[in-house]
């Protein structure tokens, strides 16, 4: 082989290693760029996805929760000879809630109900299942861990990370009610109209963070990490949905007269209602403090 020859095929290595060291410089490139573009089209699904509903012209304008209006009261009001304990002082003292040792291995927020108690909770959810199942509701237990996309379509992701717990290195997230996997139960499935409403009353226990609450309102069963609660919950056609949201609180109202509670319905105003709700109704319960909550 000539010089000229092995000069030619040094050069020809040469050139290929200088395109195979361009070529991962490439990828690498490549990559970051993914990893850029993903985390923008991240960015700009969460943007859209804080975009708020349309409110509708009921809802009150108002600040915070000050402005919110009350429409009506129901029920008498108890009167007592006594001064009142709470709750916590009542479950306690009877023995039927253990908060300090529910927070010595779970942390604030957690608790033991025994006996009667455990009893009253289950009683009041197989009231409320009954009640809505006799109005053609269909029971449903969803799963108490839903994915990350699915929980997207359903919450408020400004509150997201301050209510949602994670479990680590999985795809999943408790779920903090039952409104949440039943609002993602048809996702990516188109409803025929013929099969509307679906009318479901979902049962679960629930968790929240629930970061940055305080105050007195955070004692014994308050702003607690985790609960039992029955939900309403009506897929339907829109041109149905205000007499349907009107049915839903119907059915609410019904129960707590029915538990023959003291109670106020509150118009939420624009600056509490968040950004899911296009109207949104509160039923406050009078407290034997002398406040609705």
């Amino acid at each position: 082989m000539t010089s000229k020859k092995i000069a030619q095929q040094r050069s020809k290595k040469k050139q290929a290693r200088a395109k195979m060291v361009e070529v991962k410089k490439l990828a690498k490139q490549a990559k970051r760029l993914e990893v850029e573009a993903e985390k923008n089209r991240h960015k700009a699904m969460t943007a859209r996805m804080g975009i708020p509903n349309l409110l509708d012209r009921s809802v009150p304008v108002g600040r915070d929760e000050s402005g919110n209006v009350e429409l009506r009261k129901v029920g008498k009001k108890p009167r007592f000879g006594f001064k009142p304990r709470n709750h916590v002082e009542i479950a306690e003292g009877l023995g039927l809630a253990d908060f300090a040792r529910g927070a010595k291995i779970a942390g604030a927020g957690f608790y033991y109900l025994k006996n009667e108690l455990v009893r009253l909770d289950y009683a009041l959810q197989k009231f409320a299942i009954d009640f809505l199942t006799k109005k053609g509701y269909t029971l449903i237990e969803p799963p108490y861990m839903i994915r990350r996309r699915p929980y997207e379509g359903v919450t408020d992701l400004s509150d997201f990370e301050l209510v949602t717990y994670k479990v680590d290195g999985e795809d999943a997230y408790l779920i903090a009610t039952s409104e949440h996997p039943m609002g993602a139960m048809f996702m990516e499935e188109v409803l025929e109209r013929k099969d509307l409403p679906i009318k479901l009353c979902g049962v679960s226990t629930c968790f929240r963070k629930e970061i940055g609450t305080h105050g007195k309102y955070t004692k014994g069963l308050f702003r607690v990490h985790q609960f039992n609660k029955i939900e309403q919950f009506i897929f339907c056609h829109p041109e149905d949905s205000w007499r349907l949201h009107e049915e839903l609180q119907k059915n609410s109202e019904e129960l707590y007269k029915k538990l023959g509670l003291h109670y106020r319905v509150v118009n939420i105003c624009t600056g509490d209602i968040g950004t899911l709700a296009t109207k949104k109704y509160d039923i406050e319960v009078w407290m034997a403090d002398g406040e609705y909550r």
